[in-house]
């Protein structure tokens, strides 16, 4: 539908066996060029640097002779990667970077902090989703780390200490309308354990999110 001299020109940087995207990123992208998978993924990056879709992304370009500025894009994104988090981990592969660049590339990070911060979080036992660090460090959103959480034992042995009263606002609740909650938040350097659960109504611990 979109073939034409920019749909030839993208394929050679980035749908042929060992091509230059190939060599240059492998390790950070999932799929197979050959398969387009490399291709699909630069475009759904781009058009979302330029708040489009994909389909008038390549509708926009169908008639361009070079493919250059595609090419360029994913150059700059995969150097920021580089520069940014410079120590390569296998769970790096297949994240979303050209959508982290679009957001966070004018910001200013120093790499050995995050690196430092990279080392820590894979440490943590209740960090469970290793994937997750660099979104986590990029937009400080707890989301993306799966923080572990309280499991039904203990949550329902603290819900008969407090006698099912919510530790927060001091209403009864039924177990069922209780959530588990840590009194120092993990990011202050709470731990997912025992001494560190309360348990409050489902009203109180959402207004704490």
């Amino acid at each position: 539908m979109y073939s034409g001299t920019w749909t030839t020109e993208a394929k050679k940087y980035f749908s042929k066996t060992n091509c230059v995207a190939y060599n240059l990123a492998s390790d950070y992208l999932n799929g197979s060029p050959i398969r387009q998978d490399y291709l699909h993924t630069v475009l759904t990056w781009i058009s979302d640097a330029e708040g489009i879709a994909l389909e008038d992304y390549m509708a926009k370009h169908q008639h361009d002779t070079s493919a250059n500025d595609l090419w360029m894009y994913f150059q700059n994104v995969i150097n920021w990667v580089k520069t940014v988090f410079p120590n390569y981990r296998k769970y790096m592969k297949g994240l979303p970077w050209g959508i982290y660049y679009n957001r966070h590339k004018d910001e200013h990070y120093n790499s050995d902090e995050l690196e430092a911060r990279v080392a820590e979080l894979e440490m943590d036992d209740d960090v469970t989703n290793n994937k997750g660090i660099y979104a986590y460090l990029l937009t400080g959103e707890e989301k993306h780390l799966n923080i572990r959480t309280f499991n039904e034992k203990d949550k329902l042995r603290k819900y008969n200490e407090q006698e099912g009263v919510c530790a927060k606002c001091g209403n009864h609740f039924a177990y069922t309308d209780m959530d588990g909650d840590h009194i120092l938040p993990w990011s202050k350097g709470g731990k997912t354990e025992y001494d560190n659960l309360q348990m409050l109504c489902i009203s109180c611990n959402r207004s704490n999110l």
